[in-house]
């Protein structure tokens, strides 16, 4: 489809008034003023049309990508982490838990420090 010059677009609007003006008397007084200016603006512009400047997306763009040969690591662990290593020391052999709670109970108590469940010997 064409684009129109807004010089064009006022010149067309004065002709479709201009002609209604002929049945209708107060549409000429609207066209033939119309007809004029469009009739200039057309003359002036020389038949530029206005585009509108195109805008990216800043914020979107550049993508961020992996340098070529980067192993992603697999869901559910830590980059560099192996599977046998923990962050919590190991459990010594004689140790107790709580069964109700499951913290570490000291040797000798009858009653968990934590939540106060009776510790069966």
């Amino acid at each position: 489809m064409a684009e129109l010059t807004t010089g064009a677009l006022i010149l067309v609007v004065g002709a479709v008034f201009t002609l209604l003006g002929l049945l209708f008397f107060p549409f000429l007084c609207l066209g033939v003023p119309l007809l004029i200016v469009g009739l200039i603006l057309v003359v002036v512009e020389g038949g530029e049309t206005r585009k509108q400047p195109v805008y990216g997306y800043p914020a979107y763009y550049p993508y961020p990508t992996l340098p070529p040969g980067t192993p992603i690591p697999p869901p559910g662990q830590a980059p560099g982490a192996t599977p046998g290593t923990s962050g919590q020391p190991p459990i010594p052999a004689g140790a107790k838990f709580c069964t109700t709670c499951g913290a570490a109970l000291p040797p000798g108590l009858s009653f968990c420090p934590n939540c106060g469940a009776r510790i069966a010997t």
